[in-house]
């Protein structure tokens, strides 16, 4: 299983464990407000409450009946007082409307509001019993009819309103009733309302937390991928790889340091090609040195034995004998000097590294090569570092012979540069010319040995500094112009273990 499946599976899983407790203890939470809400209790204090107001109810409506009977015997005096409006032995049990057959208003007592003229239209009238109590109407009063025995055209309707407080409290009852039997109904329907946008929302949430998990292993996953495929090319070969860094969490710390142990396997890796290549080079030189200083004694005495054997008077061949002898002495002295360069460089003298002053060791030279202008812009910085003076001092004279060889055709002003500064620990040195430079074809050439581009020399020495900087640990590369500018950097003191000979 890959990295990024494991890491999706594993988020995945961290989003669903909680889902199930969640789950239930939501569903619980539902359950016990439903049950809070919906409690026998409360079901049994409204039905109580209920049924106290219909029988109050009851009662006053039983009050109203049994008033209204005791009111039949009286019937036509009450007619008689109501049309001649003369007050009324006894008190009417509400207010009292005469009407005649055909419904119109014959007379009155008390006062009768809209709501009850309104509901006299919603009234069965036609009853022929002595005491009716009408249906229809409203719910906020209670009605009778009489029919006088001795005024058989004439009808009288008493009207007597109920407390409104009781009314409105009586069907505040009766609704929280009807309302807690349907939600007794509804209940699971209820239940589910609450839980199900509860699980949708969590489902949303679970998916944009695997959305963003799967973004995260895949940006992870894919910078972890960038650094096997680079181990992968590093081990191929690729030295010159570098992996694209950005931000500043773990993983581009580690594509950094991954990129900076490349560039230092490449550094030692060229030092150490270079010194398999210096080593090469300097096993043909010994014996070159050695194959060419062998005949070159006993060719010089042969050569002088001959002048100085020959006692001829012919000045002709006198003169020739001469002339061949210089000419062979000449070229064995010149052989010899090869011999020697070759003999000097295949055998490297042993390093005596000690604290120097590398910046007097360059004003140094610079005023030994006075003939051009030496600019040095040196640091003063203190850097605990420890070198082979006659080493150094050789390698930077072939960097200065190096340079007034390039500028030996300049027609203006012939400069040197040499700069230096402490960068991480380590002192970083550039050596720049205001020559023709270096051009591009041979610039991967020109540190190896026997390699010159001038009439004169045998092209050791670039191979020379080389080698020297390499002993004391450190690197040199050509950089780019104008002219010749090749950039040195020198690592700090190392303990006398680790010191390198030859």
């Amino acid at each position: 299983m890959s990295l990024r499946l494991r890491i999706f599976v594993f988020c995945t899983l961290l989003a669903l464990l909680p889902a199930l407790p969640l789950t239930l203890v939501v569903r619980d939470l539902v359950n016990r407000s439903i049950t809070l809400g919906l409690s026998p209790e409360l079901q049994a204090g409204l039905t109580g409450g209920a049924e106290a107001a219909r029988i109050a109810l009851r009662t006053e409506r039983d009050r109203f009946r049994g008033d209204c009977a005791a009111l039949v015997p009286l019937g036509d005096e009450i007619v008689r007082a109501l049309i001649a409006g003369e007050m009324l032995e006894p008190q009417l049990p509400g207010n009292a409307l005469l009407l005649d057959r055909d419904g119109d208003e014959v007379a009155r007592r008390g006062d009768w509001s809209s709501a009850e003229i309104m509901a006299l239209k919603d009234m069965t009238l036609e009853s022929t019993e002595p005491l009716s109590f009408p249906r229809g109407g409203d719910r906020t009063h209670l009605f009778a009819l009489l029919n006088p025995e001795g005024s058989p055209a004439l009808r009288l309707l008493i009207s007597r309103p109920l407390d409104p407080g009781f009314l409105t409290g009586f069907t505040h009852v009766v609704e929280a009733q009807q309302l807690l039997a349907g939600l007794n109904l509804e209940r699971s329907r209820l239940q589910s309302g609450f839980i199900l946008p509860f699980i949708g929302v969590y489902a949303v949430v679970l998916a944009l937390s695997l959305l963003v998990a799967a973004l995260l292993s895949r940006r992870l996953t894919r910078r972890l991928g960038l650094l096997v495929d680079g181990t992968r090319r590093v081990g191929e070969g690729d030295w010159r790889l570098s992996l694209p860094s950005s931000g500043d969490d773990e993983i581009s710390h580690l594509i950094t340091a991954f990129n900076a142990m490349v560039m230092r396997l490449e550094r030692q890796r060229r030092r150490l090609t270079d010194l398999e290549k210096m080593a090469a080079w300097r096993e043909m030189a010994r014996g070159l040195a050695h194959e060419i200083k062998n005949p070159l004694t006993p060719i010089a005495l042969v050569v002088q034995e001959l002048r100085d054997r020959y006692r001829g008077e012919d000045p002709v061949y006198g003169k020739f004998l001469d002339e061949s002898g210089r000419i062979i002495e000449e070229e064995i002295d010149s052989l010899r000097r090869l011999a020697r360069e070759f003999s000097e460089f295949a055998r490297m003298p042993e390093m005596n590294r000690r604290s120097v002053d590398l910046n007097a060791l360059l004003r140094d030279l610079a005023h030994l090569y006075g003939s051009v202008a030496v600019e040095l812009n040196l640091s003063d910085e203190s850097v605990d570092f420890t070198f082979d003076a006659e080493h150094m001092r050789r390698a930077f004279s072939n960097l200065f012979e190096n340079a007034l060889a390039a500028l030996a055709h300049n027609e203006g002003e012939r400069s040197i540069a040499i700069s230096t500064e402490v960068r991480d620990g380590h002192l970083q040195l550039e050596f720049a010319d205001n020559g023709p430079g270096v051009p591009a074809e041979i610039r991967e050439r020109v540190f190896e040995p026997h390699f010159t581009t001038k009439g004169s020399g045998m092209g050791l020495g670039l191979a020379l500094v080389r080698s020297v900087i390499n002993l004391h640990g450190g690197d040199i590369r050509l950089g780019d112009g104008p002219g010749a500018r090749f950039h040195i950097e020198l690592p700090p003191a190392r303990p006398p273990e680790h010191e390198e000979r030859t």
